[in-house]
């Protein structure tokens, strides 16, 4: 009996985990190279079944005892491309991140709508920080200026530096730093000839759709155990005191 309270507590847990995924996957709807995050769910604790007759044990199977939140996942799936007509915004066709300084080295976002800071360097809109060019922050000094789908930057037909975009082998070994954006240990190499789309951003990947229809299903779920955690206490309840008139 105690040990059901195990599982579906929890079970509430792990759910709980689920439905904070999806609301902030839906409060990022409108966030620009914003990525869907799905958290997985493993067990632990399993226990085999046996069949007991006169010719002794025979195993049937496993049956697990309790669920978990195993991780969050970030899928890096491509988002939909949204024409601004900003010549500040950039958006990356396939894969690929724009580099930005952070306070502890660089970080890697999708988010490609940029501001010029009172220095001249083109800076990120939501990070902060100078965006990477090949040789270094670029220095535009202007929000005037041309670009083409590589990332080439000009100014009055000077070249003004070129937008780096890197990639990585394994996306797994990327880790969140808020705000959409990711850090990486290493692995990180510069594209030779990336595809960029100058006055567009790129959209979240996140169907609302989809969403809503998992934060419904996670709260039957959530629901469910916690009936069951109730018929659980009533029993109980009850147990200790009928044993107790006995």
């Amino acid at each position: 009996m105690v040990r059901g309270f195990y599982a579906l507590g929890s079970g509430m847990i792990t759910q709980t985990r689920k439905l904070t995924s999806v609301g902030n996957n839906l409060s990022n709807l409108e966030t620009p190279g914003y990525k869907r995050n799905l958290v997985t769910s493993s067990t632990f604790g399993n226990m085999v079944i046996h069949r007991l007759d006169n010719q002794g044990s025979q195993p049937l199977g496993e049956m697990s005892l309790i669920t978990a939140a195993d991780r969050t996942n970030v899928i890096h799936s491509q988002g939909s491309l949204k024409e601004t007509g900003r010549t500040l915004d950039f958006a990356i066709q396939g894969e690929g991140f724009f580099a930005v300084q952070g306070n502890n080295g660089l970080v890697y976002t999708r988010n490609g709508s940029f501001n010029v800071d009172e220095q001249g360097y083109l800076v990120s809109a939501d990070l902060g920080g100078r965006v990477m060019g090949q040789n270094g922050p670029i220095l535009v000094g202007t929000d005037q200026f041309e670009a083409d789908p590589q990332g080439n930057l000009s100014v009055n037909g000077t070249p003004a530096g070129t937008l780096a975009v890197y990639n990585f082998q394994d996306y797994n070994q990327l880790q969140s730093a808020g705000q959409g954006a990711f850090t990486a240990a290493q692995g990180a190499q510069q594209m030779q000839a990336p595809q960029l789309m100058w006055k567009y951003t790129e959209g979240t990947n996140v169907d609302a759709a989809q969403e809503m229809t998992d934060a419904l299903s996670i709260q039957r779920g959530l629901q469910t155990c916690s009936q069951a955690l109730k018929m659980y206490d009533q029993i109980l309840s009850r147990a200790v005191t009928e044993i107790a008139k006995v």
